[in-house]
């Protein structure tokens, strides 16, 4: 599966303030050492600070810290946070029409109202027909009311293997496999000489398109 753009940019900022753990740091300086855009780095930030990722303070002398050690940062976790929705095909979704039954219980299951499912139940969820709670476009794939979800009704429901259908079983595993891969790493594993000595010496990068032309206060 390929991650959103939220999730790189929230991980790189975990990678930042791994390198940079001993100060605060603003959002400013995290955006002009990857040159990519403040305003957006702002809204990723304040969602990682809900999770409790990171830790911030406005005010003189303010800035970005980790909420806890690098070793306490699970790389799973993180993806789950920022993700919206795990599943990689439109009928992995609850949000699909016509998946019967099965999937409000799966949403129970995977914890519903916006919770993160853990990866056995996701995975169990997509081999079931049913998926993870929520829906957003995860790596050009459209969770709910995709093209690839489509049948001959123009929704997921309508999809002529809806109801035996073994794809979902494959795709499933093969998500369970994926997070199983980032359950096992935390931000500290990704803080290695080079991440640490290129972060050090890193100096402001091009400006993003985007980027504010006035100086603006964030943190």
């Amino acid at each position: 599966m390929r991650l959103t753009l939220y999730t790189d940019y929230a991980l790189r900022t975990l990678l930042y303030l791994g390198v940079h753990a001993d100060r605060r740091v603003s959002i400013r300086e995290v955006a002009e050492a990857y040159g990519i855009s403040e305003n957006h780095l702002v809204k990723v930030i304040h969602h990682l600070g809900r999770g409790g990722f990171v830790d911030t303070l406005r005010g003189r002398g303010g800035g970005l810290m980790l909420a806890r050690p690098a070793d306490q940062i699970n790389v799973g976790d993180v993806v789950r946070h920022t993700e919206e929705d795990m599943a990689l095909v439109g009928c992995m979704s609850p949000l699909s029409p016509g998946m019967g039954p099965g999937s409000r219980s799966a949403v129970a299951a995977t914890g519903g109202g916006g919770k993160r499912p853990s990866l056995t139940a996701l995975a169990g969820s997509a081999a079931r027909g049913t998926s993870s709670p929520r829906g957003m476009a995860v790596g050009g794939v459209t969770s709910a009311g995709s093209a690839a979800g489509e049948g001959r009704s123009g929704s997921a429901g309508g999809c002529l293997l809806a109801n035996a259908c073994h794809l979902r079983g494959v795709l499933g595993e093969a998500l369970g496999a994926f997070m199983t891969v980032l359950d096992a790493r935390t931000l500290a594993d990704l803080l290695t000489p080079y991440e640490r000595k290129v972060l050090t010496q890193a100096g402001p990068a091009e400006a993003p398109v985007d980027a504010p032309k006035t100086a603006e206060k964030v943190v």
